[in-house]
């Protein structure tokens, strides 16, 4: 989302600490190489003008939690959303379109083990626990050949590993959830655990006030039905085998669940009435990770890694209806139950060889391979009204995909550093097999000690997509496999930049990109007026989109003041032969200027205050400024929609996301106050607002469509805008011991 502090302060990176190997995710060339019996990696300040990646934003833990977000969870998602290039979609939740793609187009990672991105409660409140996070690199340029998979970015999240030599933990509990984290040894100097568990505790201000709620309607024979809750966990355990390197077990699980309903029922004993409708809604992911690292001699390095992810989303829908009492004469019930569950099962095994010639060069060879197996709309249902025509219906639709890729970091020369590769990709599902070349490179040229020139380009594939016509990303949007009847997503970026350094306190950098994509999916129009067995593959279209920008920022310190500016300038469009009759549209966020500003100031070495300002052109949306009359012998093919007889008007479009939503700016601040203990512990509070003076951003535009005619003249339509952010206060505790 947005604005906000510190984000950055200095967002371009802190260190990574020293450690005994390297992750893949880390740039080479931020590294040295130490000769030891192993191969031992011991990171540096990662330096923009010295490195050939383009497009690479690199946070600690530290940074992203003097964020001032929603409600006060510190959210690695919205600290991303403040960069240029990136827009995030609605207010207040956590979409993520990066340099003109979608929501599914961004990959996630952990201990370079993909999940699908899922948010709890539609992105309001954090999908990562940010107790578990040790760094975090994001991409969204000039990807290395190693990463793939998705068209837009990729995030690549290193979980903390658990204390060496003492025991350590920390408890936060802040307005919507409270987590707790704890590591130590498990075998002193050998083996280790990290284990972090977070729970929303909605719950207990939700029910007392339900039941308010509900002794108040209760006269008036109402009820409400309502609840929601969410559970993370992060395990990590590490065993040091010596000689035989590193072997780590890994564990994520994240897991929403909702319900809401309302029952009616008579007041009246003689009369028995009771009507219950109730939904119920379920996501999330399971990770689970085994991987050996191997340091082979001073030059070879093996990583070995086997993984499982299930991700699942379902619904529920029960209503009930009873008239009377059971026995007697004029008793009468029915009930309706379906259940929809959508699920994908990825059995994943990746291996890696590092080579390092010399300290200048590292050459990367790997392999992978994944079996999915998805379960797209598996549904069950039945009806007292027609016991015999209960439904199962849903089948599995297996997949199988390889990866192979070789990649290589140079410094040619004191000026010229370079980054190349390859990156072959096969997909199987049913008959057909698609294979997908995909060369990227990017070089750095350092003109003097302070100014560097780069460029880069890079192409991505994809072969799984969520298809949605909402705005924010829901449980209910489906993952589903390229099939027969479609092509790869594919993407080509094109991305130069230029790099200043002015006194070591304060960087400057320009990239200007262009990006083609391809076989993108999106909703035909009228695709709910379908009958409902109608394949899923029938209700899509398939196009091709576009985007190009310049991204700028700014960074430095001032003594106790830091500080980060950034500005992006973006188009974005699509343009399928079956929509918006053939013609070119712009994309629902195509945000075309987006500022950013945040600071952070030191005021003592116990308070730290941090603020943030964010200005954002408005997003897109599809209205109708004009009506038309019913034409003569409704229904006739020319009528667009099939619209309620009630309605005197037909709505006109003149093209998809035609209207452009008011600008969007945002203030937020906040202050963290730390309280060290006498016996070492720390007690940090932090205290912050959200939407400071309280503009209340659109998100939408509602149409009154209640339109009928007056004497035969049609009333004028009318129009109102909705927001649902204003002013929030929040606060948090976090006891470190």
């Amino acid at each position: 989302m947005k604005a906000i502090d510190l984000f950055v302060g200095l967002l371009v990176c802190t260190g990574i600490q020293a450690q005994t190997h390297l992750p893949d995710s880390v740039p080479v060339d931020s590294l040295r190489t130490v000769r030891l019996r192993e191969v031992v990696k011991v990171a540096k300040r990662f330096n923009k003008l010295e490195s050939p990646a383009m497009g690479l934003t690199m946070l600690d833990a530290g940074t992203i939690k003097r964020v001032p977000t929603l409600f006060g969870e510190p959210d690695l998602i919205k600290a991303l959303q403040l960069q240029p290039g990136v827009s995030p979609g609605v207010e207040g939740f956590a979409g993520m379109l990066v340099r003109g793609g979608n929501q599914d187009e961004n990959m996630f990672l952990i201990d370079g083990n993909p999940i699908y991105p899922v948010n709890h409660l539609g992105g309001l409140f954090s999908p990562f626990n940010m107790e578990a996070i040790e760094n975090t690199q994001f991409y969204k340029a000039a990807f290395p050949a190693r990463y793939g998979g998705r068209l837009s970015s990729v995030t690549a999240i290193t979980m903390k590993s658990g204390d060496k030599e003492t025991y350590h933990g920390n408890f936060t509990i802040g307005l919507t959830s409270a987590n707790l984290s704890f590591s130590g040894p498990l075998v002193k100097n050998r083996t280790t655990f990290f284990a972090s568990v977070r729970r929303s505790w909605l719950e207990l201000v939700s029910v007392p006030a339900l039941a308010i709620i509900n002794a108040t309607k209760k006269d008036a024979g109402e009820k409400k039905i309502a609840g929601y809750s969410f559970t993370d966990f992060n395990l990590k355990l590490e065993h040091d085998m010596r000689r035989w390197g590193t072997l780590a077990f890994l564990t994520y699980y994240g897991h929403d669940r909702m319900k809401v309903g309302e029952e009616q029922f008579s007041t009246d004993e003689k009369l028995p009435y009771r009507h219950h409708n109730e939904n119920r809604l379920k996501w999330g992911n399971v990770l689970t990770a085994l991987q050996w690292q191997l340091p082979i001699n001073d030059r070879f390095r093996y990583d070995m890694n086997a993984s499982f992810t299930r991700y699942v989303s379902g619904f529920k829908k029960e209503t009930e209806t009873v008239w009377g009492t059971e026995g007697d004469d004029n008793y009468e019930s029915t009930r309706f139950y379906k259940d929809v569950t959508n699920y994908i099962n990825d059995f994943s095994v990746n291996t890696s060889l590092a080579y390092y010639p010399a300290e200048a060069a590292t050459l990367r060879l790997g392999a992978n391979y994944t079996r999915y197996q998805f379960s797209p709309e598996k549904v069950y249902q039945e009806s007292s009204d027609n016991p015999a025509g209960n439904v199962t219906s849903g089948s599995n639709l297996p997949a199988d995909e390889w990866n192979a890729y070789l990649e290589g970091d140079i410094r040619l020369s004191s000026q010229l550093s370079l980054n190349a590769g390859l990156r072959a990709s096969f997909f199987h599902v049913g008959t057909k097999l698609y294979p997908v070349w995909e060369p990227r490179v990017s070089a750095n040229y350092q003109i003097s000690p302070v100014v560097s020139v780069k460029a880069g380009y890079a192409r991505m594939s994809q072969f799984v997509q969520q298809v949605s016509d909402n705005y924010i990303s829901l449980p209910t949007d489906y993952w589903m496999p390229i099939t027969e009847e479609f092509e790869p997503l594919s993407s080509d970026q094109l991305s130069v930049g230029g790099y200043f350094s002015l006194n070591d306190r304060f960087l400057f950098s320009v990239e200007g990109y262009y990006k083609w994509m391809r076989n993108l999916l999106e909703y035909r129009d009228g695709y709910k007026n379908l009958p409902a067995d109608t394949r899923w593959s029938d209700k899509l279209a398939s196009g091709e989109g576009r985007a190009y920008g310049v991204d700028f920022q700014a960074e430095g310190s001032w003594g106790k003041l830091s500080g980060y500016l950034g500005y992006g300038l973006l188009w974005s469009d699509r343009l399928f032969s079956e929509l918006n009759r053939g013609r070119r549209f712009p994309s629902k966020y195509d945000n075309r200027h987006k500022l950013t500003l945040s600071l952070t100031y030191a005021l003592s070495k116990r308070v730290e205050l941090n603020g943030g300002w964010t200005y954002m052109t408005g997003n897109r949306v599809t209205l109708a400024l004009e009506n038309y009359q019913y034409p003569e012998g409704y229904p006739t093919t020319e009528v667009p929609t099939l619209p309620d007889s009630y309605y005197g008007m037909l709505n006109y479009y003149e093209g998809r996301n035609n209207i452009r939503l008011p600008a969007y700016h945002r203030l937020d601040v906040g202050v963290n106050i730390f309280c060290p203990r006498k016996n070492g512990h720390m007690g940090i509070w932090n205290v912050s607002l959200y939407n400071a003076y309280s503009r209340m951003n659109p998100i939408m535009i509602e149409k009154n469509d209640d339109i009928q005619t007056t004497e035969g003249k049609p009333l004028n339509p009318r129009f109102r805008t909705l927001a649902i952010f204003p002013i929030i206060p929040s606060f948090s505790y976090t006891y470190k011991f």
